[in-house]
């Protein structure tokens, strides 16, 4: 729904019969855009981007996440955990192309482009995983490839590619064995994993090798993880809006260098 459908419509209805009966100078009327903007006052209405579908909560919301915490609580008096072995892990995903929602174009023209290099809807995956501690875990990026890029990657990025890019079971156990072990070896052979209750957590197979690190799995309850997803709730977003910034710079900086050029 845009401003000039609500302008169209309000002048269609300005025909009817039954509107020029309660409003005989409705014929003479002129909807302006000021009659607009006060219309949408009125019914407060207001521009607004396009968001994506907001996540159902359960009706049992509060029991569940009460009997979530209080299993996580008891976890902790039971192995007496130390902060250092309670992890948290989760999968973002992020596109190549992240461009800007608005742009620059002269008054009162019609159609608006913005330029991007088409990859816009191209993602790839990135696994975070972080200790109660404080402690960041080395990060997992997972490309929609069949084979590594042969590029030269930060140190300390683990980088692993299969045909749909997304976390599966082998990739959970990469995961498992080369980033939660390396850094799993506190002195206490127990820890304790957060993390929500997506399919490729919960295999068999992926079971069957935390339980041989000795790592206890607290699985957050399906429509939950907006609530009880630590990297979901604080992380996640903040990381994104970080890479999002950084690219942007990364294009001024070739944009000038193409100006200067030209």
């Amino acid at each position: 729904m845009t401003c000039n459908m609500v302008i169209h419509k309000a002048k269609l209805l300005s025909q009817e019969e039954r509107f020029r009966s309660l409003y005989p100078d409705i014929i003479h009327f002129k909807f302006s855009i000021g009659w607009l903007e006060r219309f949408m006052f009125r019914a407060k209405l207001s521009n607004r981007h396009r968001t994506t579908i907001a996540q159902h909560l359960l009706l049992d919301l509060v029991d569940k996440q009460q009997r979530f915490l209080s299993y996580v609580l008891y976890m902790r008096r039971e192995h007496r955990f130390p902060l250092n072995c309670i992890g948290n892990m989760d999968e973002t995903s992020l596109s190549f192309d992240l461009p800007y929602s608005t742009t620059l174009e002269a008054r009162g023209a019609k159609t608006v482009n913005i330029r991007t290099t088409g990859h816009e809807r191209s993602c790839f995956t990135v696994i975070l995983a972080c200790l109660a501690d404080g402690t960041k875990l080395e990060p997992t990026v997972i490309f929609k490839l069949k084979n590594i890029p042969r590029e030269t990657f930060p140190q300390g990025v683990h980088v692993r590619v299969n045909e749909k890019g997304w976390c599966n079971g082998t990739e959970m156990l990469y995961w498992i064995n080369n980033v939660w072990s390396e850094h799993n070896s506190f002195g206490n052979p127990n820890s304790l994993l957060v993390l929500d209750s997506f399919r490729g957590h919960t295999l068999d197979s992926v079971i069957e090798e935390f339980t041989d690190k000795q790592t206890h799995l607290a699985v957050i309850p399906g429509g939950l993880t907006s609530k009880l997803q630590p990297l979901d709730v604080a992380i996640n977003k903040g990381f994104k809006e970080k890479v999002s910034v950084l690219s942007k710079i990364v294009c001024l900086i070739l944009l000038n260098i193409l100006t200067f050029n030209l």
